[in-house]
């Protein structure tokens, strides 16, 4: 028999507790299933842990799979299903808060726009899907990376952060105190932060298993968000987001076919050809 490396017997360890019940599998299954003496399977185990691709269950002696590889999976899955599925939810956020309303996830150490709706009257903002979102200004940036590890952050924000207005915060203390207010209240905001008289609000989307890589937005005119009470904005972004976990916690488990019956909505606004590619904020006309 060919001697497996060790990043064979690691895959071969992920692919049995995928096998396994959501509860997990125990290190002597593991290591009977994959026909490993016992220490080895350990220390493959430790191995995974430490890097993100396992993480103990629901017993001390349970391993499931970690919210790292559910992560690389969503990132490398094709995102049509979620554009199609998604567009409902958006469609009736846009109608009820009068805004341009978008679907923003993390790939890589990018926050992109995946799909939007606008109102049926009022101003509409643009945000088309592949557009990369700023990290330390977008709201919705910012409502994922609140909820990632200081790895994460650290990469996403690794670099020179543009100063797009004087209320852009570039320093990452300012942006670690506002990612801390953001876990506690449960949504981002975006105040002339990427345009002076532009604003938006976002909440995350945690899904079981993966956890935050997904956040909703709203966006529009600073005076006119602000125009209603927040708590009644946040409150339709928190009810879109619930939304939107349950059509993405069907997508992971169970990914949508092709169906050339399901249309986009009739109000997504035209989209750019593909082969523009993902749209970089310029010094004019910003999404926040």
């Amino acid at each position: 028999m060919t001697k497996q490396s060790p990043l064979e017997r690691s895959i071969l360890v992920l692919e049995q507790v995928a096998s396994a019940s959501r509860a997990g599998l125990g290190l002597s299954d593991i290591a009977r299933g994959c026909e490993l003496p016992v220490p080895t399977a350990y220390r493959l185990v430790r191995g995974l842990i430490k890097s993100g691709l396992l993480i103990p269950g629901e017993g001390s002696k349970q391993y499931v799979l970690g919210r790292r590889l559910f992560g690389l999976l969503l990132a490398g899955m094709d995102d049509g299903w979620l554009k199609i599925a998604s567009q409902p939810a958006l469609d009736r956020l846009a109608d009820r808060s009068h805004e341009t309303a978008y679907l923003a996830q993390l790939v890589g150490q990018k926050i992109i726009s995946i799909s939007w709706a606008v109102p049926e009257s009022g101003l509409r903002s643009k945000v088309y899907p592949g557009d990369v979102m700023p990290p330390h200004a977008a709201a919705s940036a910012k409502a994922i990376l609140a909820h990632q590890p200081d790895s994460v952050v650290q990469r996403t924000l690794a670099g020179t952060l543009d100063r797009f207005t004087p209320h852009t915060k570039t320093e990452l203390p300012q942006i670690r105190r506002e990612h801390a207010r953001i876990r506690k209240d449960g949504f981002a905001t975006c105040w002339n932060e990427m345009e002076l008289g532009l604003g938006a609000l976002a909440c995350p989307i945690e899904v079981e298993g993966i956890g935050v890589q997904y956040a909703v937005a709203v966006t529009g005119l600073t005076a006119r968000l602000k125009g209603r009470p927040l708590v009644e904005r946040v409150a339709a972004l928190r009810q879109s987001a619930e939304q939107l976990r349950r059509v993405i916690q069907n997508g992971v488990r169970e990914p949508l076919g092709p169906d050339t019956s399901r249309l986009p909505s009739r109000r997504m606004a035209a989209a750019r050809p593909a082969s523009a590619g993902p749209v970089q904020h310029r010094n004019k006309a910003r999404v926040a």
